[in-house]
């Protein structure tokens, strides 16, 4: 077979892309969902670095996992007005699906972070290790990243720049992911006392989910920018 239509067809493929962009652009987008999106990202980082504060004195004399719990409360009624901005959006700015995604997985974040906080008083952890308070910093380097990324999402000017921002995330959680695999060799090499060894494991795990879930908000900010910027 000859192949004289393969460049017609080309063609045709990229101004039906081009007509798509057009519409979208031209499109009315509600743009309520913009700062719902920047107080999410912004109760995620606080939390978290109220939870590495907390690693810092876990007898919580600031009462950090009060605060934490407040947060939590505080972004779910961010959920809520997601939910409802969605159920009467005509023109959400970016798919439905992403939308909630973003918002649901942004949720995940403060809802692992205050599992983290109350395992500490519900174990009754006395002591940490300086492997534990790194796997939330690294959390919380996610969320800042995370922040400024999502910030970007009204605009979608500098769409390099987001993905940029994305990569990094992932990069921090195969940092966390290296970082939880030494610290759990550690432990069970040097803590005696089983009791500690089983609370400690638990903290880990908990902690290190937090990169877990940070890198699912980092992929939907990522699929975000890839379609519609």
């Amino acid at each position: 077979m000859t192949t004289p239509f393969l460049p017609l067809a080309a063609e045709q493929r990229e101004r039906t892309s081009v007509s798509r962009l057009l519409l979208r652009r031209l499109r009315p987008v509600d743009r309520r969902f913009f700062p719902l999106f920047d107080a999410h990202a912004a109760l995620a980082a606080d939390a978290l670095r109220a939870l590495t504060s907390l690693l810092r004195d876990v007898r919580d004399p600031e009462g950090r996992v009060r605060e934490i719990e407040a947060l939590e409360k505080r972004a779910d009624t961010v959920m809520d007005e997601v939910r409802g901005a969605l159920r009467r959006s005509l023109f959400p700015p970016f798919g439905r699906v992403q939308v909630y995604a973003l918002a649901n997985h942004l949720d995940d974040v403060l809802d692992v972070c205050e599992d983290a906080a109350q395992s500490l008083h519900l174990y009754h952890v006395t002591r940490v290790t300086p492997e534990a308070v790194r796997l939330a910093e690294l959390a919380v380097d996610s969320a800042l990243k995370l922040q400024s990324a999502i910030g970007q999402l009204a605009q979608l000017q500098q769409p390099r720049t987001i993905l940029a921002l994305c990569a990094e995330v992932d990069e921090l959680e195969s940092q966390a992911d290296h970082l939880m695999r030494a610290a759990m060799s550690r432990l069970f090499r040097e803590e005696p006392d089983a009791h500690q060894l089983v609370k400690l494991k638990a903290v880990y795990e908990v902690l290190e989910s937090l990169t877990d879930k940070c890198k699912e908000v980092a992929k939907d900010v990522e699929a975000i920018v890839l379609r519609h910027a």
